[in-house]
C-alpha cells in the first residue's frame, strides 16, 4: 500500500526540527556554529519498502556508493582514465550491481541525471546500475585528500545535492564513503548501498539506506 510519504516526512520534520532547536540552545539562548551544523539536515530511518515507494514517485536524491571492489588493488594514479592503476569492481560487485539495476527497472523507479566520481569503480557502477552517467570531478574520493580538501569536496557534494533537479525524477550521485561523511555526516556502508534524501524547506532530509541485499528479487 502506498501513502503520501512527502506529507509524512514534512510533518515529522517540523516536529524534529523544533525539538532540535529547543534542545540545542546555549545558555545564552543562541546556537553555536557546531550546533547549527548538526541541525542543518534532519534524519529518518524509513524501511526499505517505504523508501522504494517514495523513489517510485520521483522527487528524491540517491547517493550510491560504488559496488563491491577488489581490495587487493590500490589507487596508484591520478589519471582517472587508467583503470589498471585503480581499485576496481570485483566480479561479485558487478553481479551485485546487475541485480540492483534489474530491481530498479522492474520497480519502475524514474532516474534523472546521474553524476559519477571520475574513478573507474564509480563510473562502472553508474553505467551498470543506471545505464548512463556524467563524470563530475567534484565527486572524487575525498579520503585521499588533506583535511581542508576533504571538507571542501564534502561541502561541494552537499551543494550539488541541494541544486539537483528532482521535479519528476530521482537525481543520482555515485561516489565514495568519505564524501558523504564529509558533506552530511553520514557513512554509507556497505559497498553498493543506496542512501536516500529528499529536499524539504531548504534542508536535505536523510530518509534511510537500501543495502544491496535488501532489494526485492
Amino acid at each position: 500500500m502506498r501513502f503520501n510519504l512527502s506529507s509524512l516526512i514534512l510533518s515529522i520534520a517540523v516536529i524534529i526540527a523544533h525539538a532540535s532547536l529547543t534542545n540545542s540552545t546555549t545558555e545564552a539562548g543562541q546556537l553555536n556554529s557546531a550546533q547549527q551544523a548538526k541541525i542543518t539536515e534532519t534524519q529518518f530511518n524509513l524501511s526499505t519498502i517505504e523508501l522504494i515507494n517514495g523513489l517510485q514517485t520521483g522527487g528524491y536524491i540517491i547517493y550510491m556508493r560504488h559496488g563491491m571492489t577488489n581490495h587487493e588493488q590500490k589507487d596508484n594514479t591520478q589519471d582517472f582514465n587508467d583503470c589498471t592503476q585503480q581499485r576496481n569492481l570485483s566480479n561479485s560487485g558487478r553481479e551485485q550491481l546487475e541485480i540492483i539495476a534489474k530491481a530498479i527497472r522492474v520497480l519502475k523507479i524514474p532516474i534523472g541525471d546521474v553524476l559519477s566520481s571520475p574513478y573507474c569503480r564509480a563510473k562502472h557502477t553508474a553505467d551498470i546500475t543506471f545505464g548512463k552517467f556524467t563524470v563530475e570531478p567534484k565527486l572524487q574520493f575525498s579520503i585521499s585528500k588533506n583535511q581542508e580538501e576533504s571538507q571542501r569536496l564534502g561541502e561541494q557534494l552537499k551543494q550539488m545535492m541541494h541544486q539537483a533537479s528532482t521535479e519528476k525524477y530521482n537525481a543520482v550521485f555515485v561516489g565514495h564513503t568519505s564524501n558523504l561523511r564529509d558533506g552530511l555526516g553520514i557513512w554509507p556502508k556497505p559497498e553498493g548501498v543506496i542512501v536516500v534524501f529528499q529536499k524539504q524547506q531548504g534542508k536535505l532530509l536523510f530518509l534511510g539506506m537500501i543495502k544491496p541485499s535488501e532489494w526485492p528479487n
